[in-house]
């Protein structure tokens, strides 16, 4: 057989539409006349016989010559009887194919973009004529698939996936602005048309929680509209605790009800303020009936809702004129005579016994203020004339004329402080004042001295140094470490320091 009585064979492309394809016709190649080519192969046939079989008896044997070959002529054109192939060329069926898969991609976008909408909406009770409309193009993308007319395929499959997008926006549209009028309702406290409204949204997405929300908020208000009436009358009474228990009734129904949040605020706000009120009120009889204690706490608790309130303020100054200004002013008078004597300490206790009937009096804030200070000087000044040696170390000595500075500006100043002035006075003269001590040693002990460092080995050597107490140590290799405290004073003996007892 030869090659041209084979015809190619090729995949059928079969479409993945939702809608069953009716069976394509069948294509069959042209049928090939093949008789004429069969009567030419027999005719050669018998020719070829005749010139090797009968030709060579009746020719003798020809000479042989040698001629040029002539070339071939040109065939510029296929002979007639050649029979053509159909398959297209390799560029147009690549193409064919792309166009062929483009196509099945865009009916996968449909039916995904159908199976949501089905899912999430009751397209039939608001969209049914584009829903239609898109499955009819789904339809006829299908047929065209099966006549493989992709490119026909594909615009149809591709319209029909936007008309079903377009139709998944306007239901998402319509849902959303069926919510938004719900809300819009609840707020305005209108039952009727917040309850049509989210039950329109549920024709749309019967899954929808805000809209379920939304029709139970619904059928709540009626009963909410009455508690509001309720608590607003309360309001307008001065009744501000019934108002508040009728707004937390309110919020334990419906917490999200409009204008609820702010309701709440202005009512504690007016129950704080019957309660200020109230203190106040409370306060002033029992300051008339002389129970001082007790209109004393009235006012601190109407403080404590309105910190400086100057009504309230004003009632705990009359509670203490009334009741404790005989008491306050004998603490005063003790204080200032302790003040007087210096002692410090049986002022500060007096002031402080002032300030806990009221921590409001100036002269106790005042009073225990100065006694504090001079206390504390007084104190500090004593240490620096009991240890006066201590003023060797530099910075000490600092401190101490630091001390005393400020001891000069306090007012009054009294016997006590004067004198101690006048001795801390001297002790930093004195201790001022650098004095020549004389060091002697073997000239092999390696000597230390504090505050002022290493001084190595000597026979004899004399520094400057402050009066007030020094450690001096000496060690050499092979003896024990020595230390010893010393007191420089004026004109005092040397100091002998040497390493002499061996281990």
């Amino acid at each position: 057989m030869s090659e041209e009585e084979f015809s190619p064979i090729r995949p059928k492309s079969v479409p993945l539409s939702h809608v069953e394809p009716a069976s394509a016709p069948k294509k069959t190649a042209p049928t090939q006349k093949r008789w004429p080519l069969l009567v030419a192969v027999l005719l050669l046939g018998l020719l070829l016989g005749v010139v090797f079989l009968v030709v060579p008896g009746l020719v003798g044997q020809p000479e042989v010559t040698v001629t040029e070959p002539r070339p071939a002529p040109i065939q510029n054109e296929a002979p007639a009887s050649i029979d053509r192939d159909d398959t297209p060329p390799p560029f147009e069926a690549l193409m064919r194919e792309q166009t062929r898969e483009k196509a099945q991609a865009e009916l996968s976008r449909f039916v995904e973009l159908q199976m949501a909408l089905e899912q999430r909406m009751q397209v039939g009770l608001w969209g049914q004529d584009a829903l239609d409309s898109a499955m009819a193009m789904a339809t006829e993308g299908d047929e065209q698939f099966v006549e493989e007319a992709f490119e026909a395929s594909l615009d149809s499959y591709r319209a029909a996936g936007d008309a079903l997008a377009e139709l998944i926006t306007t239901g998402e549209g319509l849902l959303t602005a069926a919510l938004e009028a719900g809300q819009k309702a609840l707020d305005l406290r209108d039952p009727k048309m917040a309850l049509a409204q989210f039950q329109h949204a549920l024709t749309i997405d019967p899954e929808n929680s805000t809209a379920a929300t939304g029709i139970a908020r619904a059928a709540l208000l009626p009963q909410i509209i009455e508690l509001m009436r309720a608590a607003k009358n309360h309001e307008l009474a001065g009744d501000y605790r019934s108002a508040l228990t009728t707004y937390e009734q309110i919020k334990a129904i419906d917490s999200k009800t409009e204008g609820l949040s702010t309701a709440l605020a202005n009512a504690r706000s007016g129950v704080a303020e019957m309660r200020f009120r109230e203190h106040l009120s409370e306060g002033f009889r029992a300051m008339d009936s002389e129970r001082f204690e007790q209109a004393r706490s009235a006012f601190n608790k109407a403080l404590a809702l309105k910190p400086d309130d100057p009504v309230a303020v004003g009632g705990l100054e009359q509670v203490a004129e009334r009741k404790d200004l005989t008491t306050i002013r004998q603490f005063r008078a003790s204080a200032e005579k302790f003040e007087a004597n210096e002692e410090w300490r049986d002022a500060i206790e007096n002031y402080k016994q002032v300030l806990a009937l009221d921590n409001n009096i100036q002269f106790a804030k005042a009073g225990l203020a100065r006694s504090s200070v001079q206390e504390r000087t007084q104190i500090t000044l004593g240490n620096i004339i009991a240890s006066p040696d201590k003023l060797s170390s530099k910075s000490l000595y600092g401190q101490a004329q630091d001390i005393l500075k400020a001891a000069t500006t306090l007012v009054p100043r009294g016997p006590r402080l004067t004198s101690q002035i006048g001795r801390v006075a001297d002790l930093l003269d004195t201790y001022g004042t650098p004095v020549a001590v004389t060091f002697r040693s073997d000239n092999r002990t390696e000597v230390t001295l504090s505050t002022v460092g290493r001084l190595g080995t000597f026979s004899e050597k004399q520094l400057s140094l402050r009066p007030g107490a020094y450690t001096v140590i000496g060690s050499r290799d092979g003896c024990r470490d020595i230390r010893e405290s010393i007191l420089v004073r004026p004109d005092m003996q040397p100091v002998e320091i040497s390493c002499e007892e061996t281990f």
